[in-house]
Formats: C-alpha cells, structure tokens, sequence
C-alpha cells in the first residue's frame, strides 16, 4: 500500500510540475504574441479560433468559435467586434451566406 502511494504521490508532483511547465511557456507565448492583457472570453475566443483551423485547415467562421467553445453567439460576437477593433482580427462577410462572417487574422 505505501509502495503505491509514494507512486501515486510521485506521478502527481510530476503532473503538477509539467502541468507549471506548460502554464509557464503558455504566458511566454502570450508576452510574445502581446496578447497577455487578454480577459478570459478574449483568451477563449482566440484560441478557439487558433485550434479550429489549426484542425480543419480552413477560416473560421463565427458559428464554429459559437459551436467549439460553449459560448453564447451574443458573447462570441461581443468579444470577435472587440478583436476586429484592436486590429488582432478581421471579420468578412461570407461570400455564401451573408448571415455569417468569416474570421481571419490580421
């Protein structure tokens, strides 16, 4: 028993130390994109942006970043407005639906 909790003690500091590793090179990435002045909506919206085409290899549009972060369109479309107006992104109408918008980095 006390063999499987020092593993067990022992595989949980080295999850929280890789866990702190990766948290740390998270902000270095965010100092160097200057983005860490972001809220969390903002931090959400954006890498959820990243990771869709990262993944599908195509624009997103607003209904993805809606469907693959859990957020409200309303609070999507809020926070992808505030991006477009600092320049971080552009929102272009959809050539195929003109409900919809495409979103692309600046």
């Amino acid at each position: 028993m006390d063999r499987i909790k020092f593993f067990t003690t022992t595989t949980m500091k080295k999850f929280f130390i890789d866990i702190a590793d990766a948290l740390n090179m998270l902000a270095g990435i965010e100092n160097a994109l200057n983005i860490n002045d972001f809220s969390p909506n903002e931090l959400k919206v954006f890498y959820t942006i990243i990771s869709n085409e990262a993944n599908s290899g195509s624009q997103s549009n607003i209904t993805n970043v809606v469907e693959s972060s859990g957020m409200s369109r309303s609070t999507v479309y809020k926070t992808l407005r505030k991006l477009s107006g600092e320049g971080i992104i552009a929102l272009d109408q959809s050539p195929d639906d003109k409900r919809e918008y495409l979103i692309s980095f600046s």
